[in-house]
C-alpha cells in the first residue's frame, strides 16, 4: 500500500514538472511566431515554476512595440526579476531553453536594450529630475554617463540662470563629483564673495574674511580692507593698517609701501629716523643696504660699447661691464650681460641673477620681465608673483593688471591671483574700476569682478565723458548712455576729445561743439578745416574756429572772441599767431596786435614764449618781442615748459626759457629718458641733461671715438 503511494506521488510530480516545461515550452514557441496573447498567457502561467524565463518573456513581449502588450515599465519590471531569479534556475532547466536562446546573456542584453528605450524617452523631454532617477534605476545602462552628463548640465544651467551662491551650493550638494564642479565651485564663491560684500564697506569685507575663511575670495577681501583702510595713501594710514590687521596679506606690501612714502626725500638722515619711529619694520636688511646707498645719485653712461654708471659729477661709480643698463627705481636697477638681464643695487650686487629675455624698471615693488618671449612679474627678491607664461602683460593699476595667454585675455591681482579668466580677444587697464574689452570683436566695459558694464554690442567704443560713449557705426560715430541707449538724431562725421566741457562736433561739412552729455551746445555754425579735432579743441575756455574760409576765435558759448578775419592763425594761447600779407605777428584775445606782422612764420605763445622764424632761420622771443633764443637754427621745438630743442643741420642742442643754451649744439640725438633727464647721444658717447638743474653731466676722463 505504502508503495503504491509513493508511486503514485512520484508520478504526480512527474507530470506536474512535465506539464510546467511543456508550458513554457508553448510560451517561448508562441512567442517565435509572435502570437503574444497566446505567449503572455502561457508565461504568465509558468511565472511561479519558471520564474526568470516567464519574466524575460514577459519582458520581451512589453518591450516590443508591434503588439497591444507595449509598455516599457512592466518590461523593466520583468527583466529585472528575470535576472534575480535566473541563479535560482536548475541546470538541465537552463540547458533546456537554450534552444530558444534564453540565457543569462540574453537576459543582460534585453535589460540594456530596455534601458536604452528608456534613455530615447528621456532625451525627448531632458528633465534634471527625470535624468537623475533614469541613472539611479537603471545603474548597468550604457546610456548611464550620458545621463548624468545631461542632469549635470541642465542642472548646472538652472544654478546659471538663478545666478546665485544658493543655487550652485544646491548644485553641488546634489551632484559633488559632477564634471561641472569645478565651474560651480568657482561661481559659488565669486557669487559669495558678491553678495555678502555688495555694501563695499570695510564691515562688509571683514566680516566676509572672518565667516567665509575657505573662499579663495577672502585674498579679495583683504585687499579690499587694504584698500578702504589706506585709501589716503598715508603714513598714519598705513601704520594703523598694519597694526590693526596684523595678518593680512598686505601688510608686507603696506611696509614697503610705508617705507616709501616716509622715504620720500631719501635720505641718511630719514632712513635713520624711520628705523627708530618703526623698529619692527620686517626688513631691517634692506634698511642697512639703504643707508649706505641712499645719498648716491648716479645714472648710466657708455664707454667702448659697455654700460656702467656715474654720479652728477660724471664720475664713474660702477665701472662700464654690460651690454646695457637702466636707472635706479627703488633701489634696483636692470642689466643685460651676454643676451639675458638681471638686477644690481648700487653696490653693483647682483641681486636677481642673469636670467631673463629683458626686463623693466621696478615700480612697486615690482618688475615685468621677459622669458622666452614671455611675460611674468617678480618682486624685489626676484620671486615670480605671476609666472613668465604670459604673450602680453600689461601694467598694474588699481591692483590689476592684464595678461594674454594662449589667444585670450584675463585679469591677475599683483598677488598672481587670478581675478578674472581669460575671455577676451584685446584687454585694457582698469581705470575708476571700469577696463575696456574686446569680446567676440565686440567693445565692452568690465568691473573688476569681470562682469559686463557696457554689454559688447559695437565695434570701436570709447568713453566721450563719464556719463556718455561714442561707436562706430558704418561711417558715422553715434553716442549712448551707460546703459546702452543710443542718443538719437547724434551722428558726427568726426568727434574730438572733450576739454573744458566741450568737444568739437564736425557733421556734413559742418563743426559744432558738445558738452559732457553730448548735447550740442554750440551749433553747426563753423565750417572744417585739416585737424580740426585737435586745432579747434579748447584751450581754457577758447577755441580756434573758420568760417568762409577765415579764422577767428570763439567762447564757450559759441561767441566770437576774435573776429573771423585771419586766412591762418594760430592756436589760443596768451598771444596768438596770425598771418596778414604773407607775413606773421600776435595778437591777444581782444583781437589787439600785439607784435605786428613781421616774421615769415609763427607760432602761437607757450609759457611765456613764442617761436618766429626770420629769413629761414628761427628762435623764441618774449611778449616784448626781445629775441630770448637766438634766430640761428634750422628748426627749434618746444621740449618742455622750459626747455626747447634747436637744431644746425644734423646737430641738436637744448636752451632754456631764459635764453641760456644749456646743451651745446653738438648732438645727434636727443630724447627724454627720464622725468628729470634727457640722453644726448653724440657718436658712441651718451650724456644727459639733468632737467631740473639745468646740469649737463658727462663721464670724466672718457672719450670715445666718433
Amino acid at each position: 500500500m505504502l508503495y503504491k503511494q509513493i508511486v503514485l506521488s512520484f508520478l504526480t510530480v512527474f507530470v506536474l514538472f512535465s506539464a510546467q516545461g511543456a508550458s513554457i515550452d508553448k510560451a517561448f514557441k508562441a512567442l517565435q511566431q509572435f502570437n503574444y496573447f497566446e505567449a503572455k498567457k502561457l508565461f504568465e502561467k509558468s511565472a511561479k515554476s519558471q520564474p526568470s524565463a516567464a519574466c524575460y518573456g514577459l519582458a520581451v513581449i512589453y518591450s516590443r512595440t508591434d503588439n497591444p502588450f507595449h509598455q516599457l515599465d512592466s518590461a523593466y519590471v520583468f527583466i529585472n526579476r528575470s535576472e534575480a531569479s535566473y541563479s535560482g534556475m536548475k541546470e538541465k532547466q537552463k540547458v533546456a531553453l537554450k534552444k530558444y536562446n534564453f540565457d543569462y546573456l540574453q537576459i543582460v542584453a534585453l535589460r540594456s536594450e530596455i534601458s536604452k528605450a528608456f534613455f530615447d524617452l528621456e532625451l525627448k523631454y531632458l528633465d534634471e529630475l527625470s535624468l537623475d532617477a533614469y541613472q539611479k534605476k537603471h545603474p548597468w545602462a550604457t546610456e548611464k554617463d550620458r545621463a548624468i552628463a545631461l542632469r549635470d548640465s541642465l542642472g548646472f544651467e538652472k544654478a546659471k540662470t538663478a545666478n546665485t551662491a544658493n543655487a550652485y551650493n544646491d548644485f553641488l550638494s546634489k551632484y559633488p563629483a559632477s564634471s561641472w564642479s569645478d565651474q560651480a565651485k568657482a561661481e559659488f564663491y565669486r557669487l559669495q564673495y558678491r553678495e555678502q560684500t555688495t555694501a563695499n564697506t570695510l564691515v562688509s569685507y571683514m566680516n566676509f574674511e572672518k565667516g567665509f575663511p575657505t573662499n579663495p575670495y577672502v585674498t579679495d577681501a583683504q585687499d579690499q580692507i587694504y584698500r578702504i583702510s589706506t585709501v589716503k595713501n598715508t603714513v598714519a594710514d598705513l601704520a594703523a593698517f598694519i597694526k590693526t590687521f596684523p595678518k593680512n596679506r598686505n601688510v608686507p606690501n603696506a611696509w614697503r609701501k610705508l617705507y616709501q612714502l616716509y622715504m620720500a626725500d631719501y635720505s641718511s638722515e630719514r632712513l635713520k629716523k624711520f628705523q627708530n619711529d618703526y623698529p619692527d619694520y620686517p626688513f631691517m636688511e634692506e634698511l642697512k643696504r639703504d643707508q649706505v646707498l641712499s645719498e648716491e645719485i648716479i645714472i648710466p653712461y657708455k664707454t667702448e660699447g659697455q654700460f656702467g654708471w656715474m654720479n652728477l659729477a660724471g664720475e664713474i661709480v660702477i665701472p662700464a661691464q654690460y651690454n646695457s643698463v637702466g636707472f635706479f627705481k627703488e633701489g634696483l636697477a636692470w642689466a643685460e650681460k651676454n643676451g639675458k638681464y638681471g638686477y644690481v643695487n648700487k653696490a653693483n650686487e647682483l641681486l636677481i641673477p642673469f636670467q631673463f629675455s629683458s626686463a623693466n624698471d621696478f615700480e612697486n615693488g615690482r618688475a615685468v620681465i621677459e622669458v622666452n618671449e614671455l611675460y611674468g612679474i617678480i618682486d624685489r627678491s626676484g620671486t615670480y608673483i605671476i609666472p613668465a607664461q604670459f604673450k602680453d602683460l600689461g601694467s598694474f593699476t588699481e591692483g590689476l593688471i592684464y595678461a594674454q595667454k594662449d589667444s585670450l585675455y584675463g585679469y591677475y591681482d599683483g598677488f598672481g591671483f587670478q581675478r578674472i579668466q581669460p575671455q577676451y580677444d584685446e584687454a585694457f587697464s582698469f581705470s575708476k574700476g571700469i577696463a575696456k574689452v574686446t569680446f567676440k570683436e565686440m567693445d565692452g566695459f568690465i568691473d573688476t569682478y569681470g562682469s559686463f558694464i557696457i554689454r559688447p554690442l559695437h565695434e570701436s567704443v570709447q568713453f566721450f565723458s563719464d556719463s556718455i560713449l561714442q561707436f562706430e557705426e558704418g561711417d558715422f560715430v553715434r553716442f549712448m548712455n551707460l546703459k546702452g541707449d543710443e542718443i538719437p538724431n547724434l551722428n558726427a562725421d568726426a568727434v574730438g576729445k572733450l576739454n573744458n566741457d566741450r568737444a568739437v562736433y564736425v557733421y556734413d561739412g559742418k563743426v559744432g561743439y558738445l558738452d559732457s552729455k553730448a548735447k550740442l551746445i554750440v551749433p553747426l555754425l563753423f565750417d572744417d578745416f585739416t585737424n580740426v579735432e585737435s586745432e579747434g579743441a579748447f584751450v581754457g575756455n577758447y577755441a580756434k574756429a573758420i568760417k568762409a574760409g577765415k579764422f577767428g576765435i570763439i567762447d564757450k558759448n559759441g561767441k566770437t572772441i576774435v573776429p573771423f578775419q585771419y586766412a591762418k592763425l594760430g592756436a589760443v594761447g596768451a598771444l596768438i599767431a596770425f598771418e596778414k600779407a604773407g607775413k606773421w605777428g600776435f595778437i591777444d584775445l581782444t583781437n589787439k596786435i600785439v607784435l605786428p606782422a613781421t616774421y615769415e612764420y609763427a607760432e602761437s605763445f607757450s609759457d611765456g614764449l613764442g617761436i618766429v622764424q626770420m629769413l629761414t632761420l628761427k628762435g623764441a622771443i618774449n611778449s616784448k618781442g626781445q629775441i630770448i633764443i637766438p634766430l640761428e637754427h634750422t628748426t627749434i621745438k618746444k621740449l618742455d615748459k622750459n626747455h626747447y630743442l634747436v637744431s644746425r643741420g644734423a646737430k641738436y642742442g637744448i636752451y632754456n626759457d631764459k635764453g641760456k643754451l644749456v646743451v651745446p649744439l653738438e648732438y645727434g640725438q636727443i630724447r627724454k629718458v627720464q622725468d628729470d633727464f634727457y640722453l644726448l647721444t653724440k657718436g658712441q658717447e651718451m650724456h644727459f641733461l639733468q632737467i631740473s638743474t639745468d646740469r649737463l653731466i658727462a663721464p670724466v676722463g672718457i672719450q670715445n671715438p666718433e
